[in-house]
């Protein structure tokens, strides 16, 4: 094989693996969260839930992967992590979503936050002030201003009225998924997210 046909064929296997590699990306979720524990084994959760009662019952030409990272970082530098992530991934990802809190933020930080992810092309999902209230959501409707702690104290009453454990919310739980899938109503959760975030919209246009 001559030098002129050797170069040809790395250039056609170059590009038969960029190709490949394309075909790959809308296949592969990035999930990055604020929190190190309860957010990743949220997530978790719902990767195992998905392994186990679909993957042999839907078919696709590719498999689906998804990767949860929690890495204990907040609003812009949470984003700015993600990017280093996103740049040392040999396959790139074709979804990426960022995870965090409002926490005690200011609203500047808050939403430069979710500005800077969605300018980026990632998507964003948060929780005011906590993931608990995503949590609590599952079990009933609330809009009352309170704090992270008072949504582990109305989880933990869940808990003990379903004999849950020990009768008490735990962060970092390892099972939290299985908990809210099994006791909790997700689809209910869903509906009242939403009407909650449509009542605090009409509040602020008002």
């Amino acid at each position: 094989m001559g030098s002129e046909d050797l170069f040809k064929k790395i250039r056609r296997e170059k590009r038969v693996r960029k190709e490949n590699i394309r075909k790959l990306a809308p296949y592969r979720y990035l999930i990055v969260c604020e929190g190190k524990k309860t957010e990743p084994n949220y997530f978790q959760g719902i990767k195992k839930n998905i392994d186990k009662n679909f993957s042999d019952k839907v078919r696709i030409e590719q498999k689906i992967e998804l990767d949860i990272e929690g890495v204990g970082r907040n609003t812009k530098s949470l984003v700015c992590y993600v990017e280093y992530l996103r740049s040392k991934a040999s396959i790139p990802y074709g979804h990426i979503w960022i995870i965090f809190d409002k926490d005690d933020f200011s609203d500047d930080q808050f939403n430069g936050a979710i500005e800077q992810a969605v300018s980026n092309g990632y998507h964003v999902g948060w929780s005011n002030e906590a993931i608990e209230l995503w949590f609590l959501l599952h079990f009933e409707y609330l809009i009352a201003g309170i704090d992270r702690e008072q949504y582990c104290e109305k989880l933990s009453d869940y808990f003990t009225k379903y004999n849950i454990g020990s009768g008490k919310y735990r962060k970092n739980m390892e099972n939290i998924f299985e908990i809210l899938r099994d006791y909790g109503d997700m689809d209910k959760a869903v509906l009242r997210s939403k009407k909650l975030l449509d009542a605090h919209n009409e509040r602020f246009l008002n």
